[in-house]
């Protein structure tokens, strides 16, 4: 019960501090290009390999620590930072379809699902409305 308490709290920081991080950048580099957002993912990105490497390679970190700092406080402040480590792997394996697949697949089909949705909401619109 103390480890899922832990881990619901690191997710709530993590978003938490997505949101504020997001929000500063945003508030100082005034832009229409997404500042917040991008600095927020390169961080976690940053974050994520930093922690990996804490808990993975110098085993600073037990798998409790690890999985509540990685999947939880790092899986509310950026998922992106998970998507580029799956990359990663895949560019070290050297499985180059794979990671083409992954790559433009998630950004492409992300596109296409999130349009598909924005759609879908006017139906539900439409019938509840």
């Amino acid at each position: 019960m103390r480890h899922l308490l832990l881990f619901a709290l690191a997710s709530a920081l993590g978003g938490l501090a997505r949101y504020g991080f997001s929000a500063l950048v945003s508030g100082l580099v005034k832009s229409a290009f997404p500042w917040g957002i991008f600095v927020t993912n390169v961080l976690g990105c940053f974050l994520f390999g930093t922690i990996w490497g804490m808990a993975c390679v110098h085993r600073l970190l037990g798998d409790a620590t690890r999985v509540v700092l990685l999947t939880g406080f790092m899986g509310s402040f950026t998922t992106f930072s998970t998507f580029v480590f799956d990359s990663n792997a895949l560019l070290e394996s050297r499985a180059w379809l794979a990671l083409a697949l992954n790559v433009a697949g998630q950004v492409i089909v992300g596109i296409l699902a999130l349009q598909l949705g924005m759609r879908f909401s006017g139906l539900i619109a439409r019938f509840f409305g």
